[in-house]
């Protein structure tokens, strides 16, 4: 484990308490204000470092740059190929363990083992399926509703 810093407490404590997945540079502009020394190269060094520790997760996304999340739970992503935005799939303690039997299950046919998992799940968001659908918004009780208008 790396040596205790200010800047380094203050990226692992953002991520850990945010669920938007933000990029290195999206996470230096939120931070800058709160740390003005703070730099750009040393957020990319502590999320480098963070990762190796396991501290965090990198997830590479299928367009543009890596994103990070301080969720180290088991859990899926799911990145919508429309508005990029990614999200997560939580699992409950025994889907958990399903889907490593079903891992350990794939490996198996190929004679391998299993010691680790990133899935991330591409399709369309709610968001975006119901845009592409054609339809278009309504508020009722200040939520926003689509409706197909076709």
């Amino acid at each position: 484990m790396k040596k205790y810093s200010k800047q380094r407490e203050l990226i692992l404590n953002s991520l850990r308490n945010r669920t938007d997945h933000p990029t290195a540079e999206k996470l230096y502009l939120d931070l800058k204000s709160q740390m003005p020394e703070l730099g750009i190269a040393t957020v990319y060094r502590n999320l480098s470092d963070l990762c190796e520790e396991g501290q965090i997760i990198k997830i590479k996304t299928s367009s543009g740059p890596d994103r990070f999340d301080g969720n180290t739970m088991p859990h899926i992503h799911f990145e919508c190929k429309e508005c990029g935005d990614i999200m997560d799939i939580v699992l409950f303690e025994n889907e958990v363990k399903q889907l490593d039997n079903d891992l350990k299950s794939f490996a198996k046919q190929i004679n391998a083992e299993v010691d680790g998992s990133e899935i991330t799940i591409t399709g369309l968001c709610k968001k975006c399926k119901k845009k592409a659908k054609g339809g278009r918004a309504i508020w009722k009780n200040g939520d926003a509703r689509y409706v197909d208008m076709r």
